[in-house]
C-alpha cells in the first residue's frame, strides 16, 4: 500500500498518509464555493426583485398623480365649454385677463419631463395626456385671438368639446386600467 502512495507523499502529514484529511479539506472548500455561490444568486435574485418592486411602485405613484391632475384638467375644459355660451367675452376680451382665468393645471405633467419614470408609464397613455394638453392649448389660442365670439371662437368650442370626449372615453380609462394593473402587480409582489 505504501508503494501506491508513494506518489502522493505530498499528501502525508506528520510523514503518514492522511487522504482522509485532504478529501475533508476539499469537500469543505467545494461546499464553501457552492455557498457563497448560492448566497450571492439569492442576494441577487432579491436586489433585481426589490428594484423591480420599487420601480413599479414608483411608476404607479407618477400615473395616480397624474390621473388626478388630468381628471381634474377634464372637468376644468367641460365647465369652460359649458360656461362659454353665458359669458363668451371671458375669452375674448383683453380687459378680463382670459389667459390667466383659463389654465391648465399641469404641474405633474411638467414634473414628469425630469422624472426618470415617465417613460416606464405605458405610451397610449403619455400620447393620449400630450395630445391633450397640445391640442387645448391650440384651441385655448384661437380662443383667445377672436376679438368676440366668432364662427373661429365656435369652431374652437366644437374641437375642444371632441378633444374632451375622447379624453374622457379614451385616455382617462387607459390610465385607470394601467393604475389597476400596477397595484394588482405590485400586491402580488409583496405577498
Amino acid at each position: 500500500m505504501r508503494g501506491f502512495l508513494f506518489p502522493f507523499r505530498f499528501l502525508s502529514v506528520s510523514g503518514r498518509p492522511n487522504i482522509e484529511f485532504w478529501l475533508t479539506q476539499c469537500v469543505i472548500l467545494a461546499s464553501t464555493i457552492i455557498g457563497v455561490y448560492l448566497a450571492s444568486f439569492a442576494g441577487f435574485q432579491i436586489a433585481v426583485d426589490f428594484d423591480r418592486y420599487q420601480t413599479m411602485s414608483d411608476v404607479s405613484n407618477l400615473e395616480k398623480s397624474l390621473e388626478a391632475e388630468f381628471g381634474d384638467n377634464i372637468e376644468k375644459v367641460e365647465t369652460w365649454i359649458a360656461d362659454y355660451p353665458e359669458a363668451p367675452m371671458t375669452w375674448h376680451a383683453q380687459t378680463l385677463a382670459p389667459r390667466e382665468a383659463h389654465k391648465l393645471d399641469d404641474m405633474v405633467w411638467q414634473t414628469m419631463r425630469y422624472s426618470d419614470r415617465t417613460l416606464e408609464v405605458n405610451p397610449k397613455v403619455l400620447t393620449g395626456v400630450r395630445r391633450f394638453y397640445g391640442d387645448i392649448e391650440a384651441q385655448m389660442t384661437i380662443l383667445f385671438m377672436q376679438q368676440n365670439a366668432n364662427g373661429y371662437a365656435r369652431k374652437a368650442m366644437e374641437k375642444m368639446t371632441t378633444i374632451v370626449a375622447t379624453a374622457r372615453q379614451d385616455v382617462l380609462p387607459l390610465l385607470q386600467s394601467e393604475i389597476k394593473r400596477l397595484d394588482s402587480e405590485l400586491a402580488d409582489m409583496a405577498n
